[in-house]
């Protein structure tokens, strides 16, 4: 579900790059180890690049500080709509809370 809420609302994420397959050169990662010796069920690496975007509003673009935070930052909102997806009578905060957080959020990391 978190890939799938950050592919709606992340410019940055592209869920097409995304692999959830476990291939034998993975196998010593964190996301693996963390799922097969502890048990995490959803257990996700976030990679990020030092050369440029070949897709979205960021394409032909070096990825800087800015759109580091913009990422984290929707990183972040994702989560919380998870856990308001998982527990929804825990956070019955009203949605438009997202919405404006959302809104600071793409107003405070614009690309210039």
């Amino acid at each position: 579900a978190l890939p799938k809420i950050l592919s709606q609302t992340a410019p940055a994420f592209c869920m097409g790059s995304c692999s959830f397959v476990v291939e034998k050169s993975k196998e010593s990662t964190a996301r693996v180890v963390v799922w097969r010796e502890i048990g995490v069920q959803r257990s996700y690496t976030m990679e990020s690049t030092l050369c440029g975007c070949d897709q979205g509003k960021y394409k032909g673009l070096q990825i800087g500080t800015r759109e580091l935070e913009e990422m984290g930052a929707k990183f972040c909102v994702g989560l919380l709509r998870l856990k308001r997806m998982s527990s929804p009578l825990e956070y019955s905060l009203p949605s438009s809370l997202l919405d404006i957080e959302n809104e600071l959020i793409e107003s405070s990391c614009k690309v210039t």
